[in-house]
């Protein structure tokens, strides 16, 4: 009776559905293997796509290091091409330095001898006014020299060799107003000397801009009673030591004040303070090849204040200086 009838018809019903659920898993087994199968493919272009760009981009690094060497190569070759070029005409400049010192000093010599001897010759004989012609040529002579004395030295600082070493600039300033002491014969100045730093550079040119700063500062103060000269060091950042030398002489009107550091620049008639007006571009030279930087501030029978600011040993300043030098 289970097999028949009823129980039959039940046995059919269960069959059909494990049928059903049969074919529907094998279809969603399918449909799993297909979606696999679209997802790995599409996986597998993902990856030749990565791949593709990947090679583009190690193609275009390539390129890039590629053309940047060959680029540096160019600017290495145009270096040491124009260095070539610039250690000739160094070489021209010293050549021209031995003539100016040599052969330009032998004629002035011999303008100012000749105007001596002319003038013990002729001296009984020659009026006021002749005589001062004399003593004219021979002053021009003299200050042609010392002009071309000044020249030699502007030259040789572009390309003397610096020393850089631990400067005492207390010991600097004292050296230097013993040698200014004849100078100081018969004046009365009031010297205010601060302690100062020790400083990174080469001893040699420090000395020669503290010696022009400080022969201005004696010069220009020349038609005071009393002299006050000041040397001091200002509060800075950590990144530079600022020096200045401070008088209350004649001053400068401070438009004038772009031209001071110049080559033959000079604020005053010859007649009023001598010089070849070389000294302050000296010292811009100098401290400039130091990395450091120069500056004056000034008011008219006022004085003035001439600042040397130079890189902190350590600082970003004195190591782009110490690569420079190297």
């Amino acid at each position: 009776m289970a097999l028949e009838g009823a129980g039959r018809h039940e046995l059919d019903g269960i069959h059909q559905i494990i049928h059903e659920m049969d074919v529907y898993e094998r279809q969603a087994v399918n449909r799993r293997v297909f979606a696999s199968a679209a997802s790995t493919r599409h996986t597998i272009l993902l990856l030749s796509v990565g791949a593709g760009l990947q090679l583009v981009l190690l193609a275009s690094v390539y390129y890039l290091i590629r053309h940047d060497i060959t680029e540096r190569r160019r600017v290495a070759g145009e270096l040491r091409r124009r260095g070539e070029l610039l250690e000739a005409a160094n070489k021209e400049l010293e050549a021209f330095s031995y003539s100016v010192s040599h052969d330009l000093r032998a004629p002035l010599r011999h303008i100012d001898g000749y105007a001596a001897l002319l003038r013990k010759t002729v001296d009984r004989s020659l009026n006021e006014k002749g005589v001062r012609y004399l003593q004219t040529i021979s002053d021009a002579a003299k200050q042609m020299g010392q002009l071309i004395d000044d020249l030699l030295v502007f030259s040789r600082m572009g390309r003397q060799d610096m020393l850089r070493t631990t400067v005492n600039m207390d010991q600097l300033i004292k050296s230097i107003l013993s040698d200014l002491s004849p100078d100081l014969h018969g004046r009365q100045i009031s010297w205010t000397i601060a302690p100062l730093p020790e400083v990174k550079g080469d001893p040699s040119m420090l000395r020669q801009v503290f010696m022009n700063l400080l022969a201005n500062a004696v010069k220009f103060t020349s038609t005071k009673p009393v002299a006050s000269i000041e040397i001091g060091v200002e509060s800075s950042g950590s990144e530079e030591i600022v020096l200045y030398v401070r008088d209350n002489g004649v001053g400068f009107d401070m438009q004038y004040a772009p031209k001071l550091f110049g080559v033959f620049q000079r604020l005053h008639r010859a007649d009023e303070f001598e010089g070849t007006g070389i000294g302050l571009a000296n010292v811009r030279r100098i401290v400039h090849r130091h990395g450091g930087r120069t500056w004056a501030d000034g008011v008219p029978d006022k004085g003035a204040t001439f600042h040397v600011a130079l890189p902190r040993e350590g600082s970003k300043h004195d190591a782009r200086q110490a690569d420079c030098a190297r």
